[in-house]
């Protein structure tokens, strides 16, 4: 019998990769030959209730067999960083479940009463090395295997950097130095997530935006990393799905994902520092571009009503075989910017910035006072800024031009995110908030049904640009349906401004102006 070892929470900071074409080989030819490697065949059970409750707590809970050895491991990743979680591991018997090596620790009450079962296995041969320098000391991992849940299998190619001494720095440094090396892309998601996704769902469904964590105790540096992880991870599993599934869903998801981080960025660049918030916006705004064509063309062909080339009339016909043409070739130029050596390194030098930037060392009081004050004082400020802004601009909204529109429709967005972001920062006014938000998701609605129109117009005269007079013409017969109510959706966008500008503000912020209370001078009397 193994002597009972109390399970430990113990700090885990890691940096995985998904190994791309011969980046193994690459990495054993230059750096760790495989002659060199302790090579160990893993077997891992995990655990669970038939509802999921401990995923859905943020744990993850395994029986890993390796030789004749057995290992129980909690991990919990909740509330953390990108790279890091806490883990408890102790020695087990055998294969089976031991229940008593949870007592203590926060799964107990996430699993409570329910019964826990096997719900996936995982099976890979790693082969580590250790990298050492100076005082530092970090396992590399190279996993080659499967996951399986049920009838369905997800092949495991994965590069794993664990630091057992020495600082975050130096951990980042060496993932730079093998990207460099090798086809290595940042991976968010551990072996027991794509296991999930295995078990209880698709595995190729698009990953959508997690809401946040941020309260009204969390630091302004708490939040901006909180919410510039989910944000990065959103982009990061989109575009490794996209890989596998030209789904218009995944592609929409990801270009969410980067519209919330630029978001972030914006929302936070008076306590980010300038090197990195330039890098950062100049990089998400190329991939933004790369996957713009491609979900123009999806969002057109979707109200086409999905028709295909089997059409009564050849001028529509050869016109949709002109925007499938095109699609395809959008979809390639998505594809090739997510599978590219720039996008790696956008993912790997963001998740840097966010985790260990300079930002976070910024010298003067107003960057050190956003950084450790509580992020609701840059949040109000920054939503009063813009719901001011927005309240006073949409009064003219009908008189505008379509390039004004659609600024006005980016100031909504962002206004948007900002309550999405930072609504648990101010937990006062529940009902005001969720007033606030229901309008501007209608208002966000509104407007992208008129921006749906205009982007119909560029996408049309891109597809048929160089075609026959009878394309042009069906295009320009399309065009003119899908734009037929443009006057009704201007109407509904004005109506949604309206009831907008009646909805109460939900946060609070010391300096606040309410621009919608008129107050009248004083009046002066004669003596």
């Amino acid at each position: 019998m193994l002597a009972r070892i109390p399970a430990k929470a113990a700090p885990e900071l890691e940096i995985k990769f998904q190994l791309g074409a011969g980046a193994r080989e690459a990495l054993e030819r230059e750096l760790f030959p495989p002659g060199t490697a302790q090579v160990s065949q893993l077997h891992a059970t995990y655990f669970d209730t038939p509802t999921h409750r401990m995923r859905d707590g943020g744990f993850s809970l395994r029986v890993r067999r390796n030789g004749d050895h057995y290992v129980q491991t909690l991990k919990h990743n909740q509330g953390g960083g990108l790279f890091q979680r806490q883990e408890w591991e102790t020695p087990v018997a055998g294969p089976e479940l031991d229940l008593a090596a949870l007592k203590g620790t926060p799964a107990e009450a996430a699993a409570g009463d329910a019964a826990l079962e096997p719900a996936f296995t995982v099976e890979v041969e790693r082969r580590v090395h250790v990298w050492t320098h100076g005082r530092t000391r970090i396992e590399v991992s190279l996993d080659a295997g499967v996951i399986t849940a049920g009838d369905r299998h997800e092949v495991v190619a994965e590069l794993e950097l664990e630091l057992v001494s020495g600082s975050a720095k130096a951990l980042f440094a060496l993932a730079h130095q093998l990207q460099d090396k090798a086809a290595l892309t940042l991976l968010f998601e551990s072996k027991a997530a794509r296991g999930y996704r295995l078990a209880g769902h698709d595995g190729v469904a698009a990953l959508k935006a997690q809401q946040t964590a941020v309260g009204p105790a969390t630091t302004g540096a708490e939040a901006f990393q909180l919410i510039a992880r989910e944000a990065l991870v959103q982009v990061a599993g989109n575009a490794r799905l996209l890989q596998r599934s030209h789904s218009p869903e995944v592609l929409h998801q990801a270009r969410v994902g980067l519209r919330r981080l630029r978001a972030a960025l914006s929302a936070f660049r008076q306590m980010l520092d300038a090197e990195g918030l330039n890098h950062a916006r100049a990089e998400t705004k190329w991939l933004a571009g790369e996957l713009s064509e491609a979900r123009d063309l999806d969002v057109f062909l979707h109200r086409t009503g999905g028709a295909d080339e089997v059409e009564d009339d050849p001028r529509r016909a050869a016109f949709l075989r002109a925007l499938r043409l095109a699609q395809a070739e959008a979809y390639d130029k998505a594809l090739a910017a997510v599978g590219s050596a720039r996008f790696r390194a956008l993912l790997l030098r963001l998740a840097d910035w966010i985790e260990a930037g300079a930002w976070k060392r910024l010298a003067g009081d107003e960057p050190r006072r956003l950084r450790e004050g509580p992020v609701s004082a840059l949040a109000g400020a920054m939503m009063d800024r813009l719901d001011r802004r927005l309240r006073k601009r949409s009064r003219k909204f009908m008189g505008i031009d379509a390039q004004a529109r659609h600024d006005l429709r980016k100031q909504a967005k962002k206004l948007r995110y900002a309550a999405a972001f930072f609504g648990g920062a101010f937990p006062k006014h529940p009902k005001r908030r969720e007033r606030f938000v229901a309008a501007l998701r209608t208002l966000q609605d509104r407007l992208g049904e008129i921006n749906d129109m205009t982007v119909a117009r560029t996408v049309a005269m891109r597809a048929v640009d160089g075609r026959s007079r009878e394309v042009a013409f069906a295009a320009g017969l399309e065009v003119g349906r899908l734009t037929t109510d443009e006057a009704q959706a201007l109407d509904a966008a004005n109506a949604a401004f309206k009831a907008f500008r009646k909805a109460p503000r939900f946060w609070e912020s010391p300096d606040r102006r309410n621009d919608d209370i008129k107050v009248s001078p004083p009046r002066l009397r004669s003596v």
